[in-house]
């Protein structure tokens, strides 16, 4: 008996289909997750982004949001006269003889 009986070269080709298609879902699968993958970077990299436009958003407010503010007596001979100066720093400006612009 030196040939395969047709029970077993079903079986054989039987096991070599079940293999070749997990292969295929195999390479499926990693495609699948290679997406995946790529698609969350591409989610933080645009929340990263957003996060940066947020925040410059947010520093180009603060700067919109200064108060004028002027002085009758320099610090030094040829000092500025006139400030724009953050809301938080005004009462520490006003102590310096400095006066807000109406």
């Amino acid at each position: 008996m030196a040939g395969l009986t047709k029970e077993q070269r079903a079986q054989r080709a039987a096991e070599k289909l079940a293999a070749e298609l997990a292969a295929k879902n195999n390479s499926e699968q990693q495609e699948q997750q290679e997406q995946q993958e790529q698609q969350e970077q591409q989610e933080q990299q645009e929340q990263q982004e957003q996060q940066e436009q947020q925040e410059q958003q947010e520093q180009q407010e603060q700067q919109g949001i200064l108060v004028a503010m002027f002085t009758d007596f320099p610090a030094f001979p040829g000092a500025p006269t006139t400030a724009d100066v953050h809301p938080d720093e005004v009462e520490n400006w006003k102590a310096a003889s400095w006066r807000i612009e109406e």
